[in-house]
């Protein structure tokens, strides 16, 4: 084994170590299971979330496992990822910012025969993260006002095997196996501005684990020898969570102002509150329900891909988190394209880079005050060739609006940044010495 090998390994421990990290912050997250991740890895995200119709030799996409089959027989893949996030929060009368940065996934891929490829990796299921402050009047006290804290964290993480087959010279199909497992932490405060007064903890903590199956075909063939086309579909099956609920009801003193966060207080601070009641729930009921996805995507070998996405997913009759009435159709509608405009020269290395963009539309699950929220943005990016054209540096940014201040609503306006390093090496080919 060589000590470039080595240092995969390494790196693949150390995204192991880092992956407890998570980052949003979006008021919509405390309903549902939060913001859900199927934007895929820089080379998706840069043109549009675009992945069902996309097939690349040297880009590993787990969204399609079909896709998975284009790599080379006798080629290794290694991808590591980070993210980050500025955004700003608009209601109709304030505002706020956040920005984070954290380790996004890791995965590799490899051939087991020359027709049967596998991957599997770790990367981010779904997220949540909110921190809303609700005021009102206090009636028995006009100096007084009572506060209604809403917080809420925690995500669910994908560990995925994937399975990828070619038949004959133009189809694929593949198969996802998926462990998702995680936790969504969610607290309802009640307090006082008032020094002497003390402040009731409601804590509800979902434990969450499940076996799923995601399904894909792609259809590949060329035209005069210059030119290609990919049809892909895919599907997920339905999800029922096995999931713990633990609600807890604390009786504190007024932390809140002294501006403590509550996971900090009911870390560091156990001695100071009152269990009023705990009660735990093996059968509460979270479930997802199944999707569908078709994509196209076409161009000139070596130089163009343009494609399409649309995928559809009703939640209109899931009872997910003993909530129904918030839930509707999902539809996610994307368009990419690539562009290199000589990826075999070697004079010129800007004429190597892989330049991306695309756009993407989300008529997402959640309906509040009969408005569906909506989510959509634009995305750049750029694939930096290093030491020859597979292995590659892949940046992205995506600008995008979340939401509306209408109906009392709260808009999000944000900036996603991704960079992931994909490390391509022949592992299996035989060097002769002569």
């Amino acid at each position: 084994m060589t000590i470039k090998r080595l240092s995969y390994i390494f790196l693949l421990f150390a995204a192991l170590n880092s992956f407890a990290q998570d980052i949003t912050n979006s008021p919509y997250t405390r309903f549902g299971i939060g913001d859900i991740d199927r934007n895929g890895f820089n080379h998706s995200k840069a043109m549009g979330g675009l992945a069902t119709g996309l097939r690349a030799s040297n880009q590993i996409n787990y969204l399609n496992p079909a896709a998975i089959s284009a790599q080379d027989t006798m080629s290794f893949i290694l991808d590591l990822g980070l993210s980050g996030v500025s955004k700003n929060l608009k209601s109709s009368s304030e505002s706020t910012s956040f920005n984070n940065f954290a380790f996004d996934h890791f995965t590799i891929s490899f051939p087991i025969q020359r027709w049967w490829f596998f991957s599997f990796g770790l990367t981010p299921y779904s997220k949540i993260g909110y921190n809303i402050l609700q005021e009102e009047d206090y009636a028995l006290i006009d100096t007084v006002n009572l506060f209604y804290n809403y917080y809420g964290n925690g995500g669910i993480n994908q560990l995925f095997m994937a399975n990828s087959f070619k038949i004959g010279k133009n189809l694929a199909i593949g198969i996802n196996t998926n462990y998702l497992f995680g936790s969504l932490e969610q607290y309802t405060q009640a307090y006082l501005d008032k020094a002497d007064s003390y402040s009731t903890v409601v804590k509800d903590k979902l434990t969450l684990n499940k076996l799923t199956f995601d399904f894909g075909l792609q259809y590949f063939n060329e035209i005069n020898d210059k030119y290609f086309y990919v049809i892909g579909i895919s599907y997920s099956n339905k999800i029922n969570f096995n999931t713990t609920k633990e609600s807890s009801v604390f009786m504190t003193e007024n932390f809140h102002l002294a501006n403590v966060n509550v996971i900090d207080y009911l870390a560091y601070y156990n001695s100071d509150f009152d269990t009023i009641s705990t009660a735990t729930d093996h059968n509460y009921k979270v479930e997802i329900p199944e999707r569908y996805s078709v994509g196209f995507t076409a161009g000139i070998k070596n130089k163009l891909t343009v494609g399409f996405d649309y995928s559809h997913q009703d939640w209109s009759e899931v009872k997910s988190l003993n909530i129904a009435d918030n839930f509707t159709l999902d539809q996610t509608f994307n368009v990419g394209i690539e562009y290199t405009p000589d990826k075999f020269t070697l004079r010129n290395y800007l004429k190597r880079i892989n330049y991306r963009a695309g756009f993407y539309l989300n008529n997402s699950y959640i309906q509040l005050q009969n408005e569906q929220i909506k989510n959509y943005g634009i995305t750049f990016g750029l694939g930096f060739p290093i030491t020859n054209q597979r292995t590659s540096l892949n940046v992205s940014y995506t600008y995008g609006k979340k939401g509306t201040i209408n109906n009392g609503l709260i808009e999000e306006t944000y900036s996603l940044f991704g960079i992931n390093l994909t490390l391509y090496d022949f592992w299996f080919f035989k060097r002769k010495i002569q």
